[in-house]
């Protein structure tokens, strides 16, 4: 037992080592391309169609407009995984068993919801917990779905968290500059059957 973490020791080691060459192929083949397109060839195209201030002022608003996207991203996706009231674990489990349930609603958390215009409004991404438990099932199921997660939650004392989107960007900025951290899941309460081999978790 005393080889596994030497053994995963040195796999550490080995990816800090290549880390500048996993950077550059990152840069290179997937930030790169992405670059060129929005922020060369668009702004190009639109300065050979409208002119050279059309150059400038497409650039300046693709520059914003990408801004503004990973902003609401991070504020409807990061938000609501992370905060002092969800829980990590130690060891990964098997789907679809009843810790794989009960870990999708203990470790994620809803905004608030209900209607038509606030789901649209957070990309329907205001069900995480009903999106981790069934991810194949459309956004307006979620809708009917949530009532009765609650409920079950309610009846067997699970927490089903749901806060604004703001409450949850203050957990979250609490656990990035180290005010508070994510509960540790414990270990008494887990189900053997329902983990992965020591050795599968660990990777």
């Amino acid at each position: 037992m005393r080889l596994l973490p030497e053994r995963h020791a040195h796999e550490n080691t080995a990816a800090i080592d290549n880390l500048p060459c996993h950077l550059a192929r990152f840069f290179g083949r997937v930030l790169g391309p992405v670059f060129v397109r929005q922020f060369v060839v668009l702004p190009c195209l639109a300065g050979l169609v409208f002119g050279r201030t059309a150059v400038f002022n497409s650039l300046i608003s693709l520059l914003l407009a990408e801004v503004l996207t990973n902003l609401h991203s991070f504020l409807v996706i990061v938000t609501n995984h992370a905060g002092d009231d969800l829980y990590r674990f130690d060891r990964h489990c098997k789907a679809r068993t009843a810790t794989f349930y009960l870990r999708q609603i203990i470790s994620s958390g809803n905004f608030s919801m209900g209607t038509d215009f606030i789901d649209f409004h957070h990309g329907w991404l205001n069900y995480q917990v009903e999106h981790h438990l069934w991810p194949d099932l459309s956004m307006l199921s979620y809708q009917k779905a949530a009532p009765l997660v609650r409920s079950i939650c309610s009846k067997h004392g699970v927490p089903y968290i749901q806060h604004s989107v703001f409450w949850r960007l203050k957990k979250t900025v609490d656990i990035m500059t180290g005010v508070t951290s994510m509960r540790r899941f414990p270990t008494k309460w887990e189900v053997e059957d329902d983990l992965a081999p020591v050795d599968e978790a660990t990777h």
